[in-house]
């Protein structure tokens, strides 16, 4: 651009900026025309001045003359939100279908406004304009998606080695575009299943490329509220069912081939909602979607199906119908294994009834584990004692909790079971029960077989690894884990809900207190095991009354296991300074220790301890404000694994083989051998296959949920 800019050229800019339509004709026409591009000393070009100025008539003018370059000022137009503007310039012959996307950088060139990477349809996206990336979409325009961090394709990897900035920040800009409401309602089929994948891959970016973690969160957030204001639209039931209960088209994310369930007992008339939705929102963890009060409302009225007026009743009735419940279980158990679809079997399979019966059972079973506590005192000094009758019993639950297991991660899935941390919890406490059951049946087989010493002997004189001792051990672990497991059901109380879950949350600050603690006790350990350490062996002899009497060294300190133990006891003020006196009576070995045991009180108690109880408060503090969302989402997923068909019987009448579970093992069964025998009869006609339902059982797994096979997409 010249220095200076002629006379003309000057009035013709202020004339573009005053809107003067008769002085940019005059100014525009032969023999001496001005140039259309002529720039500003700020590099404004008049076209730019007219957009910001939004003159519709001297944008229209300006484009009517030969050698126009549009440039940035598309984008200004953009930014100013006027589509009739936008359409004249998206219109014009200089703009192609390529440049309103990934062919803009190539002919717009970088601006103190624009960066080159932000092409027209990305911040339009950006600025949300709805009617005009509608026109640019009209007009061929698109978005690239952007290729995962770490990907090892050229143009990643050589975008990366010439400028790693600039790679991310384009990365950034495509997510802002891609996270755009406006976008996703217009490009995608499934709108609120493109926001639960998007905001996915959005949080586990975060986790990935830190240093821009807070522009990714903002952006999952966006992403999660779009299906939450989706719901806020809804006026009817009608409408919140056909948001929830859409089938998915990717069968990737939701297994349309859903098979009766060995267990179900449900009418193949009665219909239930499927909630294809709530189960995406769960497994993509959209809280605020699950919490929403619409969602909230639906899943409250299918808990309590067939128990009208229930949360009108008092509590005292409520407990009474539970306790009813528990006794009559084993009669209610007997009837829906005769009769599946009776009116028994019906009201059995109802959600809330199946989650009162499973928790009334296994009230049942915390009272045997009570029960089984105490021995008759001439089976103390028993080695592999008989089982008793509670233990039969206890193993006859147990027997059920392992199957009620294992059908739940037949149904879900691994992905999906490891994913909840009472998953984990159960797997630990069966696999304890199974292991003192399996102690339990060793001992008594080497102590009735003889090959051992004698069975009954005091307990001092066992040998360490004796199997009934490792079990009752075991047994005594796995009581701590089930009764802790009532935690669990906490989930459903409006008032200890919340409570559990800000108590859960608050648990992840103890854990990293105690990486940090443990790493300060194993290096002040080490310390003190090589200052005691060389007086391991020493003793001290001295005449006492006439007798020779020798002392050795305190023991708190001469290894390094023994000093991690004394270091964790005195958090507790249960060891003292006296542990440090040595009968060497050695003043500089006594004060060394006693400044070590100073400086790890200041270093684990006065900072760590008071930094945790910091921490929590404001852990605290951040969670109460969310509880009650993060409760309905916890709750919510309790609610749903009783809503699917099965786990009707509670244990331990779940492992009853019913008439009806061989019937569906039959019919599976039968149904494969079909297909298998069609594979190798290619003459078969296909009106055949309606001998044996429509096609085979592809997935082969009978009962399996809806969304059994799920797995995050993209980065997750």
């Amino acid at each position: 651009m010249r220095s200076r800019l002629r006379s003309k050229e000057r009035v013709f800019l202020e004339a573009v900026g005053r809107g003067d339509k008769a002085t940019v004709v005059r100014c525009l026409q032969p023999p001496d025309p001005v140039d259309v591009n002529v720039r500003t000393a700020l590099g404004r070009s008049a076209l730019t001045t007219a957009v910001t100025m939004e003159n519709v008539e001297i944008v229209e003018i300006l484009l009517k003359q030969d050698g126009i370059r549009i440039g940035n000022a598309l984008l200004h137009a953009i930014r100013e939100g006027v589509y009739r503007i936008v359409e004249m310039m998206v219109n014009h012959p200089s703009i192609t279908p390529d440049m309103l996307g990934a062919g803009w950088s190539r002919v717009a060139p970088e601006s103190e406004d624009f960066s080159s990477c932000v092409t027209p349809v990305m911040l339009c996206a950006q600025l949300n304009q709805f009617e005009i990336l509608h026109l640019l979409l009209s007009q061929g325009a698109t978005i690239a998606n952007p290729h995962k961090p770490g990907c090892e394709c050229t143009g990643c990897k050589g975008s990366n080695k010439d400028d790693s900035l600039r790679h991310s920040i384009v990365r950034i800009e495509t997510y802002r575009a891609l996270a755009s409401p406006s976008w996703i309602s217009l490009t995608s089929s499934d709108p609120v299943l493109t926001a639960f994948k998007l905001s996915w891959d959005l949080r586990h970016l975060a986790t990935n490329e830190r240093e821009f973690k807070e522009s990714y969160l903002n952006l999952a957030e966006q992403c999660r509220k779009y299906p939450v204001e989706l719901l806020d639209q809804c006026r009817s039931s009608v409408e919140l069912n056909s948001i929830l209960n859409q089938a998915c088209d990717d069968d990737e994310d939701v297994n349309d081939d859903e098979e009766e369930d060995e267990d179900d007992g449900i009418d193949e008339d009665h219909q239930k909602p499927s909630l294809y939705r709530l189960k995406l929102a769960l497994k993509y963890e959209q809280k605020q979607f699950v919490a929403h009060p619409h969602c909230q409302q639906l899943l409250t009225s299918m808990w309590h199906e067939g128990l009208p007026g229930w949360r009108r009743r008092s509590v005292f009735a409520r407990l009474l119908m539970v306790m009813s419940l528990m006794t009559l279980m084993p009669i209610v158990a007997v009837c829906y294994v005769i009769s599946p679809r009776s009116r028994m079997g019906r009201f059995t399979n109802y959600p809330f009834i199946k989650f009162a019966s499973q928790a009334g059972s296994f009230a049942v079973f915390l009272i045997l584990l009570t029960m089984a506590s105490p021995r008759e005192e001439n089976m103390t000094n028993r080695r592999g004692p008989p089982p008793s009758t509670v233990e039969v019993l206890i193993v006859f639950y147990v027997a059920g909790l392992v199957w009620s297991e294992c059908k739940q991660l037949w149904n879900q899935g691994m992905h999906l079971f490891i994913r909840d941390y009472w998953n984990w919890l159960d797997f630990i406490m069966n696999s304890l029960y199974l292991a003192t059951i399996s102690l339990r049946v060793v001992a008594y087989v080497r102590v009735t077989a003889g090959t051992d010493f004698p069975m009954e002997t005091e307990r001092k004189n066992w040998p360490s690894d004796d199997p009934t001792l490792i079990s009752e051990g075991l047994f005594a672990v796995a009581n701590v884990f089930s009764f802790f497991r009532v935690i669990y059901l906490f989930q459903t109380n409006p008032h200890l809900g919340p409570l559990q879950i800000t108590l859960g949350s608050m648990l992840l600050d103890v854990g990293k207190f105690l990486s940090v603690f443990f790493l300060i006790m194993a290096s002040f350990a080490v310390g003190f095991s090589q200052l005691y350490g060389f007086y391991r062996d020493t003793e001290v002899c001295e005449d006492e009354g006439g007798q020779r009497v020798c002392r050795g060294n305190p023991t708190e300190f001469l290894t390094f296991d023994a000093a991690v133990m004394t270091l964790f006891w005195s958090l507790f003020k249960l060891i003292g300074q006296e542990t440090l006196d040595m009968e060497e009576k050695n003043a500089f070995l006594v004060s060394t220790g006693s400044l070590l045991l100073a400086a790890y009180q200041i270093a684990a108690v006065v900072i760590l301890l008071n930094q945790l109880i910091a921490t929590m408060a404001d852990s605290f503090q951040d969670i109460d404000t969310h509880a009650d969302m993060e409760w309905k989402y916890a709750r919510t997923k309790l609610w749903l694994s009783y809503f699917d068909n099965g786990t009707t019987l509670p244990p331990p009448y779940n492992v009853i083989v019913t008439p009806k579970s061989i019937y569906y093992f039959l019919k599976v069964r039968g149904r494969d051998f079909y297909w298998r025998m069609r594979a190798r009869c290619p003459g078969c006609t296909t009106k055949d296959a309606g001998m044996a339902g429509e096609g085979p059982d592809v997935s082969g797994e009978a009962g399996q949920s809806p969304v059994g096979n799920y797995a995050p997409s993209g980065t997750g």
